[in-house]
């Protein structure tokens, strides 16, 4: 499995990258130390989450290849991925979407940063 990240999403996503976060794919389900609560409906919700490197990522037990390096999930969260995902910035709402060649996953992956006192500049 690989997640291409567009070039657009990349320089979004650089401020965090260059301070040795650790990237995840989180299915929003309500599972994990990280989820307060799962989405209550059809649709499949992902988030991008960001942590320190000695948070604890252990519910992230499988990573994914990607054009920036490892990018962790829920192993179980693979099932609603295809071999070939990317994830691109919507150009008219400028948020993160996940995609496949079958079509759009989630059209609104909104980015958290869980890292204790960060700041990015």
């Amino acid at each position: 499995m690989f997640l291409k990240i567009s070039d657009e999403a990349q320089l979004k996503l650089t401020p965090y990258l260059e301070s040795k976060a650790v990237l995840i794919l989180d299915l929003d389900d309500g599972v994990g130390k990280y989820s307060r609560m799962g989405v209550c409906s059809l649709d499949t919700s992902f988030r991008l989450l960001i942590l320190d490197q000695l948070q604890d990522t252990s519910d992230f037990d499988l990573t994914l290849d990607s054009d920036i390096g490892a990018v962790y999930i829920k192993d179980y969260s693979k099932r609603y991925l295809d071999e070939e995902m990317t994830l691109e910035v919507d150009q008219r709402l400028q948020v993160f979407k996940l995609k496949s060649p079958s079509g759009v996953l989630d059209g609104n992956v909104p980015l958290v940063d869980l890292r204790p006192n960060q700041t990015i500049e």
